[in-house]
């Protein structure tokens, strides 16, 4: 009987433990050093700053006054920054003029990032050399466009920033910014190190405007845009380069409830995407495109947030099965946690130890409610709000 489970479990525990394996390689190779190649800026290149905002009245003044400081250190007439104005107040679009942004109205049916984005590109009337995608809750050091030049300059056509949690004090924003701390780490600066492309966040984003534009003709999705992005950009061999210096302030998650919802829309779209690109990516990989295939089954990966916990159950079920399903659901285990431990910033970690621990039941129950969001996410995009850190 013990055998018989076994080989039921087998599968499972395969899976999760691969996985755990996977992402420890990539929190390894993380933590190794490259020799920086800074080359002298030769253009001032000419930037559309996109900020897709859908009901965000909450957050967008601030950041856009934030973010509007760029023109201290970057000449105002070298960007454009626009608003794409998705159900915001009109007296919220009167102070975003006033701060000098670009308001562009938009209406639809059915809204989504990728429809505005659309809308911004197809409204903007410069000549420009690159474009940036923000959130609506997005704020940006002072220095945020020379370093997009920068990356520009050495040659990069697509560079994903490093998004820093703005808000930490709710347990479920701790948790969010633990978590893409350690998904920032591995998947995309741990994949640049092994010579793949790194993973796009949904903003923090640059690309060269000939690209951006190309690439986002050939989207359509509801939910997961930076998903379609990332397969459609590498699928025709251009890589995604990661610059940690490229640095963004992210609101995190207030709540579970919000959790719950930004959790269900992201994994709809990781296995709706896995399940469109897993033929395509297998067809290119004979054709030696290597990126695209392990951009595809990066998508594979199971709910960060479940793993562990399977694992942990597994592991213990094992104790009681063949000595070898033992075996590799603790090494799955093991390398599960030990690549956390090596991404998640210790100083933050055990300064909120008490906040986390006592948190992780509701993270465990949040992430098994997400699921149910799943189905919903297919057809609508589920928004989830901000609100200032310290409203």
């Amino acid at each position: 009987m013990e055998t018989f489970i076994a080989i039921l479990l087998s599968p499972v525990i395969a899976y999760l433990s691969i996985s755990g394996l996977y992402q420890l390689i990539l929190a390894v190779a993380s933590q190794t050093s490259v020799r920086q190649n800074h080359k002298p800026v030769s253009k001032q290149n000419k930037f559309l700053v996109l900020v897709p905002a859908y009901k965000e009245d909450a957050v967008i003044i601030e950041s856009a006054k934030v973010n509007m400081a760029l023109k201290y250190q970057y000449h105002t007439d070298r960007f454009d920054y626009m608003v794409i104005s998705d159900g915001l107040k009109e007296s919220t679009n009167e102070k975003l003029r006033q701060l000098g942004a670009q308001v562009l109205k938009v209406n639809f049916d059915k809204s989504t990032k990728v429809k505005s984005l659309k809308a911004g590109m197809k409204a903007a009337k410069g000549q420009y050399d690159g474009v940036v995608v923000l959130d609506a809750d997005n704020e940006v050091p002072i220095n945020f466009l020379y370093k997009a030049n920068e990356c520009l300059n050495q040659g990069h056509k697509a560079i994903q920033g490093q998004r820093k949690a703005a808000n930490t004090e709710s347990a479920a924003a701790c948790l969010d910014a633990f978590s893409e701390a350690a998904n920032t780490a591995m998947l995309c600066q741990g994949a640049n190190r092994l010579g793949f492309s790194s993973k796009l966040s949904g903003s923090g984003m640059v690309f060269t405007y000939a690209l951006f534009k190309e690439v986002l003709a050939g989207l359509e999705a509801i939910g997961g845009f930076d998903k379609e992005m990332e397969l459609a950009l590498t699928a025709q061999g251009t890589y995604i380069h990661y610059a940690h210096d490229l640095i963004v302030l992210d609101q995190k998650v207030a709540s579970f409830k919000s959790y719950e919802k930004q959790r269900g829309r992201w994994l709809e779209s990781q296995y709706n995407f896995l399940k469109k690109s897993f033929k395509p990516a297998l067809q290119s990989l004979k054709g030696g495109n290597r990126d695209y295939f392990h951009k595809t089954m990066q998508l594979a990966l199971p709910p960060r947030a479940l793993a562990p916990f399977a694992l942990l159950l597994l592991t213990a079920i094992s104790l009681l099965l063949p000595g070898w399903t033992l075996l590799i659901a603790a090494a799955g285990l093991f390398a599960n946690i030990a690549s956390y431990l090596l991404t998640i910033p210790t100083g933050p970690l055990f300064r909120e130890s008490w906040k986390v621990m006592f948190a992780i039941p509701a993270l465990f129950w949040s992430t098994l409610k997400a699921l149910t969001w799943m189905k919903r996410s297919r057809t609508e995009f589920l928004h989830t709000s901000h609100q200032l850190a310290n409203a």
